[in-house]
């Protein structure tokens, strides 16, 4: 739903800091999850410049982790955090950025999609402002039509004051639990801000919708003479109250998929009247659907997915959540994650929504998108339902909601225990689990633990795979069980020490010493077989490099910039110590040795220097 006029951002380009700023700290919300894309938001926020390429490189992704920890918390419903294929050790570290909300899905689901970034200048990083997101997509490598809002802050007080949103950032911070974010101070802060809204618009609120707080569909002024409403799922309750805006002369429009239009036509025919029903395809809803079993492994890779950042897929199928309501110059727009459901707009649900006016360009082609739908078909019949499908959804949702996990871990031993033996009462569903990366171990109903096969401490998580199955149809998640010992500094060097590999810390750090890029150090993030390489920055072609930094390049940095100095030597002493331990339990002679005359010569040096 492009417009020149009404600017439009994808998620990553929403994320990435401006010119001379560097992100300081972000929350962002999403229903469901994929690790993958996670990492993709770390090396976005990070400033990594993803322009034409797939995906950042090893190098940068540890920066990325580095420069965020305990400054990016991502929230996420509870059993809709995708399992990655592979799952590759490094995802582990994103237990320290991930959060998911226990919200019983039998009831409520945790729906908001937002993300709050507060930018920091590099020339006075007193000098902060904050860049907000809100919309219907969510953190996964879905490719639907979506829509968003992106306000940016100003502190002058010369923008929109928008009302709520500063209650809205206050109960997301308080949610984050981001020590640099208490969510009072938070309040407070964004209370004084005023902000910078899309050209001819103006945002008159935002709702933070849910259990306890206001809500309530929205109600436009009486005399409308056309509107619509985008949603891919939808109620009778909704539809009706719908109806309602308007008077006998108004123009409805109602968009949505054909699967939810035939259930409720199915259910009751007159629906539908006084609506010109439209329907684009269902959307593609990664962690949200039931599988068949025989799927599971062809599910791709993210390392198959050679589309760069730059280039914008066709959009499989309709997420975008809006409604517009007009007469004349008055345009009334609300956007963000409800759909047209009771659950999402009475409070049973969390959810947030803008409220604003829009300009004719921005109406325009939203009605252009609207116009160019299908039409709806009657004869379209719903699916039929699927016994086993339906008993593994229910599963998962009484177990990511009711069933609280944890982890006690040892060398060689992982034990997980549930709050309580799993809460599934149907003989014929099947539960396994396993640690990240792990053999799925089948879950006895009666027992409230089992033990598992586990590698070193070091290697833990807070992850754990579930899956649960009946027939034919499985789903599986990450479901979030703390580790005792919790994941600690320890842990962290010791992952990233192990993804980097001997060969790819020396280029890093000689990139640091010369002060040449390291786009490109240790090829991309995913790849099977990392590659030491940098490319510099007057051409596009990798160079490959010698491995350990010289004598010259190490004196040259210190005269040069002791920053430069500083900083590789902060690297030498943090990671140098679990290279070598990782060379020596892995029988890496050559790896070892390099890694020792390494440390021979940076200590002659490094002494003198620091």
């Amino acid at each position: 739903m492009k417009n020149d006029a009404w600017p439009t951002f994808s998620l990553t380009q929403a994320l990435e800091p401006p010119e001379g700023w560097r992100t300081d700290c972000a929350v962002l919300s999403t229903y469901s999850a994929d690790l993958i894309v996670i990492v993709t938001t770390l090396l976005a926020l990070s400033g990594c410049d993803l322009d034409h390429r797939r995906t950042g490189s090893r190098v940068e992704l540890v920066k990325a982790l580095e420069a965020l920890h305990d400054k990016v918390r991502v929230l996420a419903q509870a059993g809709r955090v995708a399992i990655p294929n592979p799952p590759r050790p490094i995802l582990k570290l994103l237990d320290r950025f991930l959060t998911t909300v226990d919200a019983d899905e039998a009831i409520a689901s945790w729906h908001p999609k937002i993300a709050m970034i507060r930018y920091y200048s590099l020339e006075d990083p007193k000098n902060l402002h904050w860049r907000i997101w809100i919309g219907s997509c969510n953190l996964t490598r879905s490719h639907n039509w979506e829509s968003g809002l992106v306000l940016i802050s100003r502190s002058d007080g010369k923008g929109q004051a928008i009302e709520g949103l500063s209650d809205t950032a206050q109960a997301l911070a308080a949610r984050a639990k981001l020590p640099m974010l208490p969510a009072r101070r938070l309040g407070a802060e964004f209370s004084k801000l005023t902000w910078d809204c899309p050209t001819g618009s103006t945002v008159h609120r935002i709702s933070f919708l849910g259990p306890e707080r206001a809500g309530g569909f929205p109600e436009p002024a009486a005399n409308i003479d056309r509107m619509f409403i985008v949603s891919p799922f939808l109620d009778r309750a909704t539809v009706e109250a719908a109806r309602k805006w308007g008077n006998k002369k108004t123009k409805r429009t109602l968009v949505s998929t054909a699967m939810e239009l035939s259930r409720l036509y199915n259910e009751n025919n007159t629906v539908f009247e006084d609506f010109d029903s439209k329907t684009q395809p269902f959307p593609d809803l990664p962690v949200e659907c039931v599988e068949l079993r025989s799927d599971e492994e062809t599910t791709q890779d993210s390392a198959s997915d050679t589309r760069s950042e730059s280039e914008e897929p066709e959009p499989l199928g309709l997420h975008a959540k809006l409604y517009f309501a007009a007469k004349g110059a008055r345009r009334q727009l609300w956007i963000g994650s409800a759909n047209a459901t009771q659950r999402g707009w009475q409070g049973r649900n969390h959810e947030v929504v803008a409220e604003l006016s829009i300009g004719r360009d921005a109406a325009d082609a939203l009605e252009e998108f609207v116009a160019t739908c299908d039409s709806f078909d009657p004869k379209t019949q719903p699916p039929e339902i699927d016994a086993d499908e339906e008993a593994v959804e229910s599963a998962r949702k009484l177990l990511s909601g009711q069933w609280q996990l944890r982890q006690r871990i040892a060398e060689g031993e992982c034990v997980i225990s549930g709050s309580s033996p799993p809460p599934i009462t149907d003989p014929a569903i099947q539960l396994e689990v396993t640690s990240l990366g792990g053999q799925w171990v089948l879950w006895p109903h009666a027992l409230n633990r089992i033990d598992l096969p586990t590698g070193r401490s070091w290697q833990r998580s807070d992850f754990v795979q579930v899956r649960v199955s009946r027939g034919d149809r499985m789903c599986s998640w990450l479901h979030v069980a703390p580790c005792d010992p919790p994941a600690d500094d320890v842990r962290d060097t010791a992952l990233i020490a192990e993804y980097l590999d001997p060969h790819i810390f020396l280029a890093w750090l000689r990139s640091l010493l010369t002060e040449e890029p390291a786009r490109s150090t240790g090829g991309d993030w995913d790849a099977e077989n990392p590659t030491v390489a940098i490319l510099t920055p007057n051409s596009s072609q990798i160079v490959e490099l010698g491995l350990m930094p010289t004598v010259e390049e190490i004196l040259r940095a210190w005269v040069r910039d002791q920053e430069s100095f500083l900083a590789a030597d902060e690297k030498v002493r943090k990671y140098l110590d679990e290279l070598e331990r990782r060379a020596k339990e892995t029988g890496g002679t050559a790896n070892l040795e390099l890694l020792q005359a390494f440390r021979r010569n940076w200590n002659s040096l490094a002494s003198e220097l620091r």
